[in-house]
């Protein structure tokens, strides 16, 4: 069976009704029954990030007795939802005074009545330190594509270990049981929910993207949901495929070593392995392990072709022993990038070469072929850049969410 293409669960799960009886007809031993009862899945997520000070404006790190709105948008429905609230990279405990949850549009306005979250049926509690708590769940029927906010009221100062995302955050004071809050400001900052998972029927289908600051989106339309792997849920969700998408990378991250955040190897377990009902993860990631032996102070880190596939080698080992299957992003093009080096180049293309035709991955997702300039292929081609020569715009992941789509789904 050629490894590239799906492995035989994801096959079933999206092959057509004739090869599924026929594949069923020629087994020696009657399948088991699929599952119908309800269970819990991963809608959205990201990465956290442990606290640090931020100097750039219109950003924050810490809160004071204040209400913080976090919008999240959905890539899988169910009739009940429980948030994931990360303290894993704290060392203090986080004291939170409240939070609810409520349906709201793209803009982040909230459009209903906010619910109450409790965990462990109390409204009011700390998260111990080095420690992620999942909420009990809210009855709120939803469908993939629709937007929730989560609106937590910090107790004393807290400085979430989270991912820095988008938020709105009040005027002081507990303001979560409103529908509207005047004199909010948006924002970047940590966001306290990395994830929210929704509770379905059947079996739960979730693919993981793991990666650096490419799988984030950056480049992208800020705030719009364009990088690659929200614009491949979105088509997965208009085609009714049942698969939801969680983006788990991280901006300047890297496979082997510490930089913006933990390594690949080192997140991969909580990052990937821990999300609800993950059945496959892509990996896309190297090019800053690559390209950053070049920049003022990483000199020590010069990396070769047998230290990347040795890292992604672990990874396949580790995604193996827990049934998840494993794709091989190809890594894109960076010659005009600010530590764009020929030795590196050589490193890269060395590494995709083996990616592409080592046979270790269950599949690889051409993701260089899918944006590179055929006349200069050590480029991303003119348009489908965001002028850094780095990171795609919105159409440069959206030809890359149609790579993973062709790879990933085969049409039927």
């Amino acid at each position: 069976m050629n490894r590239c293409i799906l492995s035989a669960a994801l096959v079933l799960a999206l092959a057509p009704a004739p090869l599924l009886a026929a594949t069923q007809g020629a087994s020696k031993a009657r399948p088991a029954a699929v599952s119908q009862a309800p269970s819990w899945r991963s809608a959205w997520g990201n990465a956290p990030l442990a606290p640090q000070a931020v100097s750039r404006p219109g950003e924050a790190r810490a809160f004071t007795d204040v209400t913080v709105r976090q919008v999240m948008r959905l890539n899988a429905g169910g009739d009940a939802v429980r948030l994931r609230l990360s303290n894993e990279l704290n060392e203090r405990p986080l004291a939170v005074g409240a939070i609810t949850l409520a349906p709201a549009d793209a803009n982040g306005k909230i459009l209903a009545a906010p619910i109450t979250v409790t965990v462990g049926g109390k409204a009011e509690f700390t998260i111990p330190p080095g420690a992620p708590v999942l909420s009990d769940p809210v009855a709120l029927p939803v469908k993939a594509m629709d937007y929730v906010s989560a609106s937590i009221f910090y107790v004393g100062t807290q400085a979430p270990a989270g991912h820095r995302v988008r938020l709105f955050v009040a005027p002081p004071g507990n303001h979560v049981a409103k529908a509207q809050i005047p004199g909010e400001e948006a924002l970047k900052g940590p966001g306290l929910v990395s994830g929210v998972e929704v509770r379905g029927q059947g079996e739960a289908s979730v693919l993981v993207a793991i990666g650096d600051s490419i799988t984030e989106g950056a480049g992208s339309t800020a705030n719009a949901d364009k990088g690659w792997p929200e614009q491949l849920a979105a088509r997965l969700a208009a085609r009714g495929q049942g698969w939801s998408v969680v983006n788990m990378g991280v901006g300047g991250g890297r496979l082997l070593r510490e930089v913006s955040g933990p390594s690949a190897l080192s997140r991969f377990d909580r990052d990937v392995l821990s999300v609800a009902g993950v059945k496959a993860v892509v990996v896309l990631e190297g090019i800053n392990d690559i390209g950053r032996a070049v920049q003022p102070g990483f000199t020590a880190d010069v990396v070769g072709p047998d230290d990347l596939i040795a890292g992604y080698r672990q990874l396949i080992a580790r995604a193996h022993a827990r049934g998840v299957k494993i794709y091989g992003g190809v890594i894109p093009p960076f010659e005009g990038a600010a530590y764009y080096h020929e030795k590196g180049e050589a490193t890269r293309q060395a590494v995709n070469a083996w990616i592409r035709t080592g046979g270790e991955f269950d599949g690889v997702v051409d993701f260089d072929g899918a944006i590179r300039d055929a006349a200069k292929p050590g480029q991303i081609r003119e348009g489908l850049h965001n002028g850094d020569h780095l990171h795609p715009n919105d159409a440069g992941y959206d030809l890359m969410a149609q790579a993973a789509d062709k790879a990933l789904f085969p049409a039927k």
